[in-house]
């Protein structure tokens, strides 16, 4: 069943019918039961449930929700055509009838549709006012079913009462919502309006709020992959293997990136770095510190003095805004690694024996703060050896520190030779966190055989 359509006990409405008759105080307890219950997260579609949850039956027999199109696509405010008419999707229905089923077919959950400005609904996006109808005439009903191809529409509406309140948020009209008394029920009045009013503009601020974040993610995560790679470069001697997972939370998109760089037939440059905090100014902080970090290595510096004018660059963006990075070296002719750490957590490398251990990398400042150089750690990585870089998101949580994290992840890396790909989702599956709160990013490399050929002579 969609979950945008709830089905009330319509027995219930008896006793929690809100009459016209009913006390100020009593309206009042109504609404901040609403408020208490509305907005409990910044979902669209949940807070529309929630609304039509406390709406129906305690007032209304039946309730749906309509949302522009645009709105829920782009997160952008809709231009309300001058006839009223405009794209709009059923976001969420309610019902406490006996006959839910009927309902559920007659308007469905989901559907996207234009209702024109003789409906009372297209009247109240037009005018952006509330439209009562007492008792909805048989004439009414039969319009409704022709416009929208139902027939079962002309059974199940004259008769009804019906109140449609325009969601105005900002001086704009996102949508309507269109409560329904059944003809054995006492209709709306007057007294009604100023309830469903005041109803509907708290759901309207929810769902302008809903829309704003909405937006804001759907702007950082376009930004944050449009700067990750696409396709990793492909390097002489190493096999490369690497996981992007953004986080799941919707405030939680970070700035988190990878890069392999070609120096040169012989040596790569391998990156992991991560700016700290979450949202636009965090990629768009990544996405400068990664080109950076491209044009540094074309000067084929050491990973020292490459994180050293790398900090400089940084302290120039945002001084607000610091990173972590570790950028490392590795020669496919001698097997050497050279690698720094601007205060990131230290890589993995594992021995072609199947030992994993972590480098002793003497990690200096973060990005953005201080001025020294970094200490450089060799090591030496043979054929067969893999060296694993990664970002905090893959080895801490809330109830895990980093240094068991890391230890963890020493010990999936530790076994037998396995296929890159497999190991990067062992890793993936066994490390990522259930609340996924925070970016992920690995990058595996993996030593290959140097190839020697014989003269013929």
């Amino acid at each position: 069943m969609n979950p945008g359509f709830l089905i009330k006990d319509p027995r219930s409405r008896i006793e929690l019918r809100l009459s016209a008759a009913a006390s100020s105080q009593e309206r009042l307890a109504f609404l901040n039961d609403a408020s208490t219950r509305i907005g409990s997260t910044l979902d669209l579609a949940h807070t529309c449930r929630e609304v039509l949850d406390v709406a129906v039956p305690r007032f209304a027999d039946t309730g749906g929700i309509m949302v522009q199109e645009r709105l829920i696509t782009e997160g952008e405010f809709p231009v309300r055509p001058k006839d009223g008419s405009a794209l709009v999707r059923r976001v969420a229905t309610a019902v406490a009838v006996d006959n839910p089923w009927d309902w559920n077919t007659a308007f469905p959950v989901g559907e996207v549709a234009v209702y024109p400005p003789l409906l009372p609904q297209g009247q109240a996006m037009a005018t952006a006012k509330t439209v009562l109808v007492p008792r909805l005439e048989q004439a009414v009903g039969d319009e409704n079913a022709e416009a929208f191809g139902r027939p079962i529409i002309a059974r199940l509406l004259p008769g009804c009462s019906f109140l449609v309140t325009p969601l105005v948020a900002r001086g704009n009209v996102l949508g309507f919502f269109v409560l329904v008394r059944r003809e054995s029920s006492e209709p709306f009045q007057d007294g009604d309006i100023a309830l469903a009013e005041e109803l509907a503009a708290r759901t309207a601020i929810c769902i302008d709020n809903a829309r704003l974040y909405g937006r804001e993610r759907r702007t950082a995560l376009t930004l944050q992959s449009a700067l990750l790679p696409t396709l990793l470069q492909e390097s002489p001697g190493l096999e490369i293997g690497y996981r992007y997972l953004p986080a799941g939370d919707l405030a939680h998109v970070g700035g988190d990136w990878f890069d392999v760089i070609r120096l040169s037939d012989e040596r790569t440059a391998l990156v992991v770095g991560d700016v700290m905090g979450h949202g636009i100014r965090a990629a768009a902080t990544m996405g400068q510190l990664r080109t950076a970090t491209q044009t540094l290595a074309s000067l084929d510096l050491d990973p020292g003095e490459l994180l050293f004018r790398l900090n400089r660059v940084a302290q120039q963006l945002d001084a607000d805004q610091l990173a972590t990075c570790v950028y490392a070296t590795y020669d496919r002719a001698t097997g050497a690694l050279a690698i720094a750490s601007a205060g990131h957590v230290p890589p993995v490398l594992v021995r072609p024996n199947g030992l994993a251990e972590i480098v002793p990398v003497v990690p200096g400042p973060p990005l953005g703060v201080g001025g020294e150089r970094l200490e450089i750690c060799e090591a030496t990585m043979p054929a067969g050896g893999m060296l694993a870089l990664y970002t905090d998101g893959l080895v801490e949580t809330r109830d895990r520190s980093i240094s068991d994290g890391i230890a963890d992840l020493c010990s999936l890396l530790t076994g037998p030779p396995r296929e890159i790909e497999r190991i990067c989702d062992l890793i993936v599956k066994a490390q990522r966190p259930a609340d996924k709160r925070d970016d992920i990013a690995l990058l595996l490399a993996k030593a290959m055989p140097v190839e020697r050929t014989t003269p013929l002579c």
